[in-house]
């Protein structure tokens, strides 16, 4: 297992709305705790997948088993069995065995282009990297911490390749993640609590009557400019 700075993510799904596949109403594709763990889950894979050339084309694949993804995430066994079904459902990964083992191949992944840069290894915990820090202060029970993931890839997806950051106005994000304009402030304060916002910038406007969008700076954001070498993990204790 190899943790990149950043590594590269399918960006379309995104763009297209995929992301109000996740949601807290019971009527959601995926909702509630299981969407909060497919997410964490979703952003754990993409830091662990590789490339793989196959005669039908380069695919993007995690191979990690249960345990490993529990590790990471701090989820337990039933929650990455219910988050990897949501991924499975909302149509983000498929499934393949090898052997005993199990890979999963992210969808819509296209290495010539239509991918954002998601941090990679700043979200793991410093020498270590055994485990994804903010994650830690999840508790899978509030629809807060729902919008906050939802928020924290979509700031992924919306950032320019040319800027440390992401600029987006409420209406906005309301409209490609589902989380409502009023919810927004407080899932941003949780990413910035948890640690997977380094920094949001309120800009304010010359012209008074005029609200600038905000800037979010997600950790890790220094190292979207720099190569993709990759580091080890130490192993865990």
């Amino acid at each position: 297992m190899r943790i990149l700075p950043w590594v590269k993510m399918p960006a379309l799904w995104i763009k297209a709305g995929g992301l109000r596949d996740f949601g807290w109403a019971n009527t959601s594709n995926v909702s509630r705790s299981s969407a909060i763990a497919a997410l964490q889950l979703y952003i754990a894979l993409m830091t662990v997948a590789e490339e793989d050339w196959r005669t039908d084309g380069c695919k993007l694949v995690a191979d990690i088993t249960y345990s490993g993804l529990m590790r990471i995430t701090n989820l337990s066994r039933q929650l990455v069995a219910a988050g990897l079904e949501g991924l499975v459902k909302a149509g983000r990964i498929t499934s393949e065995k090898q052997g005993r083992k199990c890979r999963y191949l992210i969808t819509g992944y296209d290495f010539s282009g239509n991918w954002c840069k998601l941090p990679a290894r700043a979200l793991y915990i410093p020498l270590k990297h055994t485990l994804i820090e903010p994650f830690q202060l999840f508790q899978k029970r509030s629809v807060c911490e729902l919008d906050a993931l939802k928020l924290f890839l979509y700031f992924a997806f919306a950032r320019d390749n040319k800027t440390p950051y992401t600029m987006a106005s409420f209406e906005t994000i309301c409209e490609k993640t589902g989380v409502p304009e009023k919810r927004i402030p407080r899932a941003n304060a949780f990413l910035i609590n948890c640690g997977l916002l380094a920094n949001l910038s309120r800009e304010h406007s010359e012209d008074v009557k005029k609200k600038e969008p905000n800037k979010y700076f997600l950790r890790g954001y220094r190292e979207l400019f720099v190569g993709q070498q990759a580091i080890t993990p130490a192993p865990a204790a």
